[in-house]
């Protein structure tokens, strides 16, 4: 299906909707993959047990107003999500603290069939995290 078409159609089915949204998912997911994230981050999510590489980042915030120079949320690969916020310093080069590390799993709603909406997002990073560790 064509995702520039879909984004542009006033009024989406929940598929069309869920297209977008798994859509959205990946773009994040492949950007910091190739991108990268600051190195004191890697070695923090590796220090944890987690895998940068066969990981994916749902949201990854670099010096948001009023938040950790470095927030988010991570998806590992045996499918377990953990929320952080650390502070880095100016150059991002060394961890100052970590703010927040929280593993989230249980708190979020894990579904592919919620009735009205379909797949959740939760869901949909799973998907997304499984093809693109199969790829």
């Amino acid at each position: 299906m064509d995702i520039e078409k879909l984004k542009r159609k006033r009024q989406k089915n929940v598929q069309e909707q869920i297209i977008l949204k798994k859509h959205q998912i990946h773009q994040e997911s492949v950007y910091w993959r190739r991108t990268g994230v600051a190195e004191p981050v890697r070695i923090i999510l590796e220090d944890k047990g987690i895998n940068p590489d066969t990981s994916i980042f749902i949201r990854y915030d670099i010096n948001f107003p009023g938040m950790a120079s470095d927030s988010g949320i991570v998806l590992t690969a045996d499918h377990e999500f953990f929320e952080f916020e650390l502070d880095l310093n100016q150059a991002r080069t060394q961890l100052m603290s970590i703010d927040w590390w929280q593993r989230i799993t249980e708190d979020l709603e894990v579904t592919n069939h919620k009735p009205g909406t379909g797949s959740t997002k939760w869901y949909l990073a799973t998907e997304v995290l499984d093809e693109l560790n199969e790829a």
